[in-house]
């Protein structure tokens, strides 16, 4: 009889460390926490415009103007002389011509920016831009490094299996305490495990 109390305490005693052993596990496993942050550009809606002209903010005349120059050839009884001429009509023609820009001013994290411009006549004729944002957008969220994780399971053949274990990121160890009903015997048991 006094064998049987023996045994009998000695089970209430593993079962009490193997539940001290999951409750320190668990809480060593909270505390382990580490914050992970995800970051995202989310592309906005753009917006397209075009600009009132404004007037020129500074007018100036050059001290050396770059004129359009043409050669014109004169023949004389000692032979040709070239005359540089200043080109009137190139130059007309420059003044008269409409010139259309379109580039892109930057294309980063920021955003796009794209440009049209038409210059006519020496003067901005249009201003038309296309503006679309990039909007950056952090997201933080936290990870337990470790994760406990309470076991029971019972078989055909009578045995009670009653554990636990830590999952340190997807590998995981596990212990169970085994009890065979018939027979009293007890054993014990340590698994591995993966997370996919």
């Amino acid at each position: 009889m006094d064998n049987l109390i023996t045994k009998s305490m000695k089970i209430q005693f593993k079962i009490l460390w193997v539940l001290a052993a999951l409750l320190i596990g668990f809480f060593v496993g909270r505390q382990t926490v580490t914050t992970k942050e995800k970051v995202r550009y989310i592309k906005g809606e753009t917006v397209t415009e075009r600009i009132e002209v404004p007037y020129p903010v500074k007018e100036y005349v050059p001290s050396k103007p770059e004129l359009i120059y043409k050669d014109k050839i004169v023949y004389r009884d000692t032979g040709s002389i070239v005359i540089r001429e200043v080109d009137s009509l190139a130059i007309l023609n420059d003044y008269i011509k409409g010139r259309e820009y379109a580039f892109n001013v930057f294309d980063n994290q920021n955003g796009k920016l794209d440009v049209n411009q038409v210059i006519q006549y020496n003067r901005l004729q249009s201003f038309d831009y296309s503006f679309t944002p990039i909007h950056r957008e952090i997201t933080r969220y936290k990870e337990k490094a470790f994760t406990p994780f309470v076991s029971g399971s019972y078989n055909t053949f009578d045995v009670l299996g009653v554990g636990g274990g830590l999952f340190i990121r997807n590998f995981g160890i596990e212990y169970n305490y085994l009890y065979q009903f018939p027979t009293n015997q007890v054993g014990h048991e340590v698994g591995v495990k993966w997370k996919f």
